[in-house]
């Protein structure tokens, strides 16, 4: 993500290239050919603005966890931690949050 580059391709040739990276990463289990795992049916969403795009100059722009006011703290996966805006940035936020509450008890 962002899927610029995929947006316009076919629904076969996202699944096939989705197919051969999987090959890649569980070979026992799965071959782009699909002589073990087999797709039985499929349908590729594309949201092409579902992500966000790295920018420059767009990081100071992301709060921390702790704000300016008192006893108000942030968590989201906008707020500035070294994932960007992903379930996983999301959590280590929330990680985070919490750090910064637990200190300044």
């Amino acid at each position: 993500a962002p899927a610029e580059e995929w947006i316009s391709r076919s629904d076969e040739d996202i699944i096939g290239a989705t197919m051969s990276e999987l090959a890649k990463l569980f070979p026992d289990e799965i071959s782009a050919d699909q002589s073990k795992a087999k797709i039985i049916k499929y349908h590729v969403v594309k949201t092409p603005r579902s992500v966000y795009k790295t920018v420059p100059n767009c990081e100071p722009c992301r709060p921390i966890q702790r704000s300016p006011i008192e006893g108000f703290y942030l968590a989201g996966d906008y707020t500035k931690q070294k994932y960007l805006a992903s379930m996983e940035g999301a959590v280590l936020s929330g990680k985070l949050c919490a750090q910064a509450i637990v200190q300044d008890s």
